[in-house]
C-alpha cells in the first residue's frame, strides 16, 4: 500500500490532490425504515479484513514520512437502500463480485439470518418498507508534499 500511494505521488502534477475515501473500522448497520421511521438497527456482521487496517496504516505513513500532507478529513455515512432484503442483497454480490476472498462460515451464518430476521421485519412493516446500509465512511484530501 505504501508503495502504491508512493507511486500516485510521482504521478500527481505538484497542484494535483489525492482524494481517498475508504469505509472506517466501525462496523456497518443494516435498518428497516417504514413510514419514515426507523424500524429496526442491526450491526452488519463481518470480519475485520487486514485490507482496511493496512490502508490505514499505509495513509499515515504517507503523512508522516512527508510523501503526503493532509488538508482536510472528513467522515460521512454511506447509504445503500433497496426496496427490500433480496434487492440489497443482489446489489452487493453484483458490487463485490470482483472480491475472490473466502468468507469466514460464521461470519456468513450471522449474516444470513440476520437478513432472515429483517426481511420478517420488513413484511410486517407493510410494502412501503425498505432496507438500508448505513457505513461510517472516511475521506481525506491528500496534496503531495
Amino acid at each position: 500500500m505504501v508503495h502504491a500511494l508512493e507511486e500516485i505521488h510521482r504521478l500527481l502534477r505538484p497542484d494535483g490532490v489525492l482524494i481517498d475515501i475508504h469505509p472506517a473500522r466501525e462496523a456497518p448497520l443494516v435498518e428497516v425504515h417504514a413510514d419514515g421511521r426507523i424500524v429496526v438497527t442491526e450491526t452488519y456482521p463481518r470480519a475485520h479484513g487486514d485490507d482496511l487496517v493496512q490502508a490505514e496504516e499505509a495513509l499515515s505513513e504517507s503523512v508522516r514520512t512527508g510523501v503526503f500532507a493532509e488538508e482536510a478529513v472528513r467522515a460521512f455515512e454511506f447509504m445503500t437502500y433497496g426496496s427490500s432484503v433480496a434487492e440489497l442483497r443482489a446489489f452487493f454480490e453484483e458490487a463485490g463480485a470482483y472480491d475472490t476472498s473466502p468468507i469466514d462460515d460464521q461470519v456468513a451464518a450471522r449474516r444470513d439470518a440476520m437478513y432472515i430476521r429483517l426481511e420478517e421485519v420488513g413484511r410486517r412493516s407493510g410494502k412501503r418498507a425498505e432496507i438500508g446500509f448505513r457505513e461510517p465512511t472516511r475521506m481525506s484530501r491528500l496534496a503531495p508534499s
